[in-house]
C-alpha cells in the first residue's frame, strides 16, 4: 500500500513493507521508518496525507482488458 505525501519527516511517500523482523512502513524520499504511534496515526486516516489505492477488483479487469 503507499500513502502519497504523508511522511511525517519530509512529506515524501510512504510504503508498507515487511521483512524477517515483521511489517513496517518506509518512506520512499527519506527512508524514515514510522514509529508504532505513527503508523496508527497513519492508518486511522488522522494524518494530512492521502490514501491512494485502487480497489481490490481494479487490478484484476485491467490485466484482464490487456490479454485480451
Amino acid at each position: 500500500m503507499f500513502w502519497l505525501k504523508s511522511c511525517p519527516r519530509c512529506h515524501g511517500d510512504l510504503y508498507g513493507n515487511s521483512d524477517n523482523y515483521g511489517r513496517y512502513i518506509e518512506c520512499f524520499q527519506c527512508g524514515h521508518y514510522l514509529t508504532a504511534a505513527e503508523e496508527a496515526e497513519l492508518r486511522s486516516g488522522s494524518l494530512h496525507g492521502k490514501t491512494n489505492t485502487l480497489p481490490p477488483v481494479e487490478p484484476v479487469r485491467v490485466l484482464a482488458e490487456v490479454a485480451v
